[in-house]
């Protein structure tokens, strides 16, 4: 069965709309500016200065691959929140989370790593908080 001529016409438009959005997601926010963030505590939460407001953040739950944990961040007149982790030098493939507000006004998202099949256990949270990119290197438990 052949397919219909319009749908060999639109796979290819279809095939470059999917790597748009895929880059278009990996980018740093605009205007934005990248923090280095260094939290030896996330499971009681860290606090950052950034682009003139406190932003407090962390984690809840075991830091270990294929085990769901949530990330949570608050700060005053917070409107966006996004997370994706990757490690340097190699690609983690797609993962972004978006973080909703709980009645208290705290950003979640439930999240699960991937395996990384080297063994490798460095990881960067980038967290996106609404234009500020705040990058987080934690290490998981085995």
């Amino acid at each position: 069965m052949k397919a219909p001529a319009w749908m060999m016409r639109v796979w290819p438009l279809a095939l470059i709309a999917l790597i748009a959005l895929v880059l278009w997601a990996s980018r740093a926010p605009e205007d934005g500016h990248d923090t280095l963030v260094a939290c030896t505590t996330l499971a009681s939460g860290c606090t950052v200065q950034a682009d003139g407001r406190e932003i407090r953040l962390g984690m809840v739950g075991d830091l270990k691959p294929l085990v769901p944990f949530q990330i949570w961040v608050k700060a005053a007149g917070l409107v966006k929140a996004e997370a994706r982790f990757q490690m340097e030098g190699m690609e983690m493939g797609f993962n972004l989370y978006t973080l909703r507000a709980d009645n208290e006004g705290v950003f979640r998202a439930t999240v699960t790593l991937p395996i990384c099949v080297t063994g490798r256990r460095d990881w960067r949270l980038l967290l996106d908080v609404d234009k500020t990119r705040l990058t987080v290197p934690f290490v998981t438990e085995l």
